[in-house]
């Protein structure tokens, strides 16, 4: 540690004595260390002395940091790096803060809303909803086995797979009634009716793969279930696979059989 300095400050009139203790250059401290005790260089900026008084100070300053080993330009550049740090901290108090607020995205469309605050102090920030662990994560809220099922097809044993948000048994008499009115609104009536093939009762037709709620929990389990009934050459010909993913393949899904 240095020697202890004397020296006297004019603040509106009253004379102040000051004690400086700083650390040598050459000592056996971190820079940090030795940089802090110069510190004081701030009192330029922040007590109200006249300029004289700041002159002074400053070449007092000086003074003490050449006896202390300190090179000059160290100690200006200090001064610089405090008055613009002084300066912005004034700034950011003057201005007002800017506020983050976060949107669920959900698709590009979603900026089409979000450009509206371009122009404000409102900052946007995104949040995803889905994160594999969440959509294969997420538990049933109700007792309803709503969910990804399979349709087998009697004459061929080939499969079907689809989603529904209700109860997969009401799902299963409204393709049964599309068959017997002759209205291909799904790949599984198609296929029954343009190959003429049969279809089953709901015990020996349908099967329950993955209990879950609608949206895209439903959709993320939908999509790995028809790659593998599509690579296990059961899926029907009528139903396209248009997302395939290698992931798919290392994941274990249960019910495929």
């Amino acid at each position: 540690m240095g020697p202890l300095v004397l020296c006297s400050a004019d603040v509106y009139g009253s004379v102040y004595l000051l004690i400086y203790c700083i650390i040598h250059l050459t000592s056996n401290h971190p820079l940090e260390h030795k940089i802090s005790t110069l510190y004081y260089i701030n009192r330029l900026t922040t007590l109200p002395i006249t300029e004289s008084s700041k002159q002074k100070e400053w070449e007092t300053i000086l003074a003490i940091a050449r006896d202390s080993g300190y090179p000059v330009s160290m100690i200006h550049n200090l001064k610089t790096k405090l008055i613009n740090r002084e300066k912005t901290q004034k700034q950011e108090t003057m201005t007002p803060q800017n506020k983050w607020i976060t949107f669920m995205y959900f698709s590009p469309l979603v900026r089409r809303v979000t450009n509206l605050f371009k122009q404000t102090r409102l900052k946007i920030a995104f949040r995803a909803t889905n994160m594999i662990q969440q959509q294969l994560t997420a538990k049933q809220t109700h007792s309803d086995p709503s969910g990804v099922y399979k349709l087998k097809c009697n004459t061929c044993n080939k499969v079907y797979v689809g989603q529904s948000g209700r109860i997969i048994g009401i799902r299963f008499k409204e393709h049964i009634r599309y068959i017997r009115s002759n209205n291909s609104t799904s790949a599984y009536v198609t296929h029954i009716l343009e190959n003429r093939h049969e279809y089953g009762t709901k015990e020996n037709t349908l099967q329950l793969l993955k209990a879950c709620q609608k949206g895209t929990h439903m959709d993320c389990w939908e999509a790995p279930y028809m790659q593998v009934f599509h690579q296990q050459k059961v899926l029907i010909d009528e139903q396209q696979v248009n997302n395939t993913s290698p992931l798919f393949e290392l994941a274990k899904i249960p019910y495929t059989s």
